[in-house]
């Protein structure tokens, strides 16, 4: 399977659904305007319509299914816990191994993809499930059912979680959550209706007293109930044309992720094979196109999602019969939840590696090397949330300014207990190893994880580790640029937006600005020449469809570069990717890890992924191992 192919083949679809969207509100104003007429001759056939009958309707119409469209997708806006916080999930609680367990295993995937960790939620229902939403890669969030934490283990969860993250790398998940608010407005006609008839019948209009009023808001009621019928049924039809073929494609990137196409399949024929469980009602259907899997018996044109039948043959090649769960299948998961270490040391390898080395690297031998335990020891220190804020500053110091852990700031008196004397031996040398040039790529990983857990600290404890971390960046007088993308990152996590990033694009100016500055720190970076970056800067300019700018600074300021970041953050992502890959091309050595470091801080900074290089069989002494590397788990799932 073709990933690029694949997110070709869905753009042309979602512009069909669009219109598709269309034809459908056409036809239920056209219903809604003939139930109406319906009822003007049942009780008012004396007298024709009034002048502007049609207009009257399809102008309510209208209000209701786009109007409650609208207000949902400004919901739906603020980020994926709006619509987690809607279907009715929570918070997960870190006291219980399993939830614990379902956070680590979060973080990794979101590692692996190279994007920010979304936020965690778990929803009480004893169905195996999952969905992701957001519209930005900073604002996503993850909702896990509880019937998932019992019955799966723990590479199956792993399985289920990549399966949702790869949506969000190919650009599902922001048109899902943008397709859910459209979906409430055609549901809004039949909640209207029954809102309408429930409150006609409770409020006491009895037929002997109002022998009008009351059988009218009744009849209008039930008609609106059965005008909005019509809108669900377009609703699901959009549901299944929009979620059928994507899930193939984000089945084969799960396995690509996670490197165990047995855990998948062993998570969907357990779906397969459950029980019968309550049904996800109320909101989760409005949302059933971002769910993990269908609910058992939707079939046909209503189903969301392919047959499990269909996506467990196409991971295993051939069918397979279902598993059935029980009380006993969560043993393993959740007793492992209380000591991760050993699933750490097994997936790091697959999970925490340059930017660079691409998906289709080979697994690393079973004896990590002295790096890969230092970077186990970094994963595990960022996963547990530091038990003070001085140690939380001690981390961050390190990961942003590069800032030895055991160096006392220069306010401290000579002979001052070592900043670090509360961190272990084998933590110290881990971040002192990480500020160095060949450890750069793990820098902007660590970050995201660590950023994750100090979101729910209170807002003036992660003002002041920024502010620690701004007075590190200027501790030696030797200012790094690529320390302010990561103090940029760091901000745009634990912050919320800045004045105007959530409204209108950056202006012109400000556009041209950004684009010099960025565009002058890469060719820095790499050693380009004044010329080569003046005509990637008038690429981007052209890109962007803006006038050239008419200077590019020489020796751009960091604060400058943050500016920039800021502005640039608030591009379409089409417009950050075309951006992403000027920059990428003014690398003089594609494979140069200290540039890669600096392209994927650059992407998260204004979150966005970084463009993915395809390897091509003579970049390797191993050329035939890899070329098979490249296609392995696409030509499995065909």
């Amino acid at each position: 399977m073709d990933f690029y192919a694949g997110q070709a083949r869905a753009r042309r679809q979602s512009r069909r659904l669009a219109a598709l969207f269309g034809v459908a509100l056409v036809a239920v104003v056209l219903a809604t305007n003939l139930a109406a007429l319906l009822v003007w001759w049942i009780f008012l056939g004396d007298f024709g319509p009034p002048r502007h009958f049609w207009l009257t309707n399809t102008l309510a119409v209208l209000l209701v299914v786009v109007g409650g469209a609208w207000l949902e997708s400004l919901r739906l806006r603020e980020g994926g816990a709006a619509l987690a916080l809607r279907l009715g999930a929570r918070h997960l609680d870190e006291y219980q191994p399993a939830q614990r367990r379902l956070r680590n295993v979060v973080e990794e995937v979101a590692v692996s993809a190279g994007m920010a960790v979304p936020e965690v939620f778990v929803l009480a229902h004893p169905s195996i499930n999952a969905l992701t939403a957001g519209s930005k890669p900073g604002q996503f969030a993850i909702v896990v059912t509880s019937g998932a934490l019992d019955h799966l283990q723990r590479d199956e969860l792993q399985a289920i979680v990549a399966h949702e993250i790869a949506h969000v790398l190919h650009g599902d998940v922001a048109l899902h959550t943008r397709l859910a608010g459209a979906l409430y407005g055609f549901c809004s006609l039949s909640l209207l209706g029954a809102g309408l008839t429930r409150g006609t019948l409770d409020s006491g209009l009895q037929l002997r007293r109002f022998t009008l009023a009351g059988p009218t808001l009744v009849v209008m009621g039930v008609a609106l109930v059965a005008i909005g019928s019509l809108g669900r049924l377009a609703a699901v039809a959009l549901q299944a044309g929009v979620s059928r073929q994507r899930e193939y494609l984000a089945d084969a990137r799960a396995v690509h992720l996670t490197r165990h196409a047995d855990a998948l399949g062993r998570a969907l024929r357990k779906i397969l094979g459950a029980g019968k469980t309550p049904r996800l009602g109320g909101y989760a259907q409005i949302a059933a196109h971002l769910w993990f899997a269908s609910e058992r018996g939707a079939n046909g044109w209503s189903q969301t999602h392919p047959p499990l039948h269909e996506r467990i043959r196409r991971v295993y090649d051939y069918a397979l019969v279902p598993i059935t769960t029980d009380a006993g299948d969560d043993l393993h998961g959740v007793a492992a939840a209380t000591g991760d270490e050993p699933c750490l040391e097994r997936n790091l390898g697959a999970v925490v590696r340059p930017a660079g080395s691409g998906f289709g690297s080979p697994l690393p031998a079973p004896r990590l090397p002295s790096s890969s335990d230092r970077a186990a020891v970094l994963l595990k220190a960022a996963r547990e949330v530091p038990a003070s804020v001085e140690q939380a500053e001690l981390l961050l110091r390190a990961l942003v300014a590069g800032l030895d852990p055991c160096q006392a700031p220069s306010a401290e008196p000579d002979g001052a207990t070592a900043p670090c004397a509360s961190l272990p031996d084998v933590l110290v040398d881990a971040l002192r190893w990480v500020a160095t040039p060949p450890a750069a790529w793990l820098r902007v990983p660590l970050i995201e994880v660590l950023a994750a857990r100090l979101r729910s600290w209170p807002n003036r404890h992660r003002r002041a580790l920024l502010a620690s971390c701004r007075e590190a960046i200027a501790a030696d007088g030797q200012i790094d640029k690529s320390e302010w993308i990561y103090y940029t990152l760091l901000r745009h996590r634990l912050l919320p937006p800045p004045a105007g990033a959530s409204g209108d694009g950056p202006t012109m100016a400000e556009q041209r600005r950004a684009l010099a500055v960025l565009l002058a720190t890469g060719g820095r970076l790499a050693e380009q020449s004044a010329r080569r970056i003046r005509d990637a800067v008038a690429e981007a300019a052209a890109a962007l469809g803006i006038p050239q700018p008419a200077t590019t600074p020489d020796e751009p300021c960091g604060r400058s570069l943050a500016e920039a970041l800021d502005r640039l953050r608030r591009l379409s992502p089409p417009v950050k990717l075309r951006l992403l890959r000027i920059l990428a091309g003014l690398a003089r050595d594609p494979g140069d890890v200290g540039y890669q470091a600096f392209m994927a801080a650059v992407a998260a900074a204004i979150d966005c992924l970084p463009p993915r290089r395809r390897r091509q069989p003579e970049e390797s002494p191993s050329g035939a191992a890899n070329e098979r590397s490249e296609v392995p788990v696409e030509e499995t799932l065909g």
